[in-house]
């Protein structure tokens, strides 16, 4: 019955929570339970920026202007082909019987050419260009994904950090208060020096730690602005809202079945190069088979007129069929049909193994995500066996029964709880992130 009630609590003081509009919004806690973006505003506010500020996007945002440009390539190959030729000719003969001829003349020509029929290989090479264009997009799509996944585990081992180090400047005001006051006690005659000496030795090695967490603090802070392109001035997270939740949000239960067909962006990538190697075949076949082009041209000559030193200039309008067929060319053809199949079959063997591998992560992932939840609730009870220690050490120190040592080991072992299921609850959310991204891709 007592259960039954503590878990009553815990739901209600987690609605109370939900419904605060300083944490989360209470749509998007429906639409998106398991979201640590839900659970931090600040969070929410980045990634809501990042595929226009991030700088590292931008860059590989050009990768898909780069796949749009080949497929333009490629087509065109398809299309008209049409050029302009203009000449300025300043022309020198030596005519028997009429000595040096000088005259200057100006010609131009117009031509074009159209593919016809080449057997499918243009469609073919069209078709690959897509396909690439297709990764780049499938590409640039996952690769924003996993920095949305990389944005929110830095976030996280920051606000675990940023709680680390709140821990460390409580402890070090303890290890202060504690050293103030046996040295009251050493004049009263009350401890020894010895007493005192180990008070200011904790008091120094917890000033270190803390030292030494703010710097990491500070460094690894400077480096999210700068991979997120966000201004400055996050918090990353209060430590009292930080304190409720990790002690009192109840997390969602079980991940949802395994869906009976994984996808994802490696598997997508595999499935179009499978295609774009077919195509590569066909295009290797038409190698050595006829091909027909339309042609046609207007240009400008002139001939001689008998018996006179005069030029005629003629305008010619051409319009006709040209067939070119390679009859040889020494296995080059065989050798690209060999080497696209080669490529093919290695394409199917790692789908076929990729398939596997992701179905075993995404199965690992959901074990996870079941351990984890129980994780958490053993830390919550070893973090308030912690504190009752801890409540239990003060009143003794105060009532000189325990040694300073003993007392700030106590505070040192609470703080070491919270830190574990700060710890542990971070690592909840970066797990049930990755297997929404695995499992969710054909939802995006």
């Amino acid at each position: 019955m007592s259960k039954t009630l503590t878990f009553l609590c815990q739901i209600f003081l987690t609605w109370i929570w939900f419904i605060s509009p300083t944490w989360a919004d209470e749509k998007n806690v429906t639409q998106y339970p398991n979201k640590p973006e839900i659970f931090f505003p600040e969070l929410s506010a980045v990634l809501s920026e990042l595929a226009k500020k991030a700088p590292f996007l931008e860059e590989q945002r050009e990768l898909l202007m780069q796949a749009r440009s080949g497929k333009i390539i490629s087509d065109s190959s398809k299309g008209f082909k049409v050029g302009i030729n203009a000449q300025a000719q300043s022309l020198h003969e030596d005519r028997p019987s009429q000595g040096f001829y000088h005259r200057y003349r100006v010609l131009g020509s117009v031509y074009l050419r159209k593919p016809l029929y080449h057997w499918g290989s243009l469609n073919a090479a069209s078709r690959v260009s897509e396909l690439s264009e297709r990764n780049a997009k499938i590409q640039f799509a996952s690769l924003q994904r996993s920095y949305e996944s990389k944005t929110r585990s830095d976030f996280l081992d920051l606000v675990i950090l940023r709680y680390e180090e709140d821990l460390a400047r409580t402890s070090y005001a303890l290890a202060q208060k504690n050293e103030l006051d046996l040295m009251r006690r050493r004049e009263l005659g009350l401890v020894s020096d010895l007493t005192v000496y180990e008070s200011t030795l904790a008091r120094l090695k917890q000033a270190i730690k803390l030292s030494d967490i703010r710097r990491k603090a500070n460094y690894q802070g400077r480096v999210f602005h700068l991979e997120t392109g966000y201004p400055k001035g996050l918090t990353f997270a209060k430590t009292p809202q930080f304190t409720d939740f990790c002690e009192k949000h109840v997390f969602s239960g079980s991940p949802p079945i395994l869906v009976s067909r994984l996808s994802s962006p490696e598997l997508e990538n595999l499935r179009n190069e499978i295609e774009k190697e077919n195509n590569q075949i066909k295009i290797a076949d038409a190698e050595l088979k006829p091909k027909l082009d339309l042609i046609g041209g207007l240009y400008q000559d002139q001939v001689d007129l008998a018996n006179s030193n005069e030029s005629l200039n003629r305008n010619n309008l051409l319009i006709g069929i040209e067939a070119k067929w390679d009859i040889w060319d020494s296995s080059l053809s065989k050798g690209k049909k060999e080497a696209a199949r080669s490529r093919k079959r290695m394409n199917e063997l790692s789908l076929r193994r990729n398939s596997k591998s992701l179905r075993l992560l995404v199965e690992d992932l959901h074990n996870q995500i079941s351990s984890l939840s129980g994780k958490i609730e053993v830390n919550r009870q070893l973090v308030k066996v912690a504190d009752n220690r801890y409540e239990k050490s003060v009143l003794e120190f105060k009532q000189n029964r325990i040694t300073p040592t003993l007392h700030f080991q106590a505070r040192l072992t609470l703080d070491e709880s919270k830190l574990d299921l700060a710890k542990t609850v971070s690592h909840y959310l970066k797990v049930r992130d990755l297997y929404d991204e695995r499992t969710n891709f054909n939802k995006n």
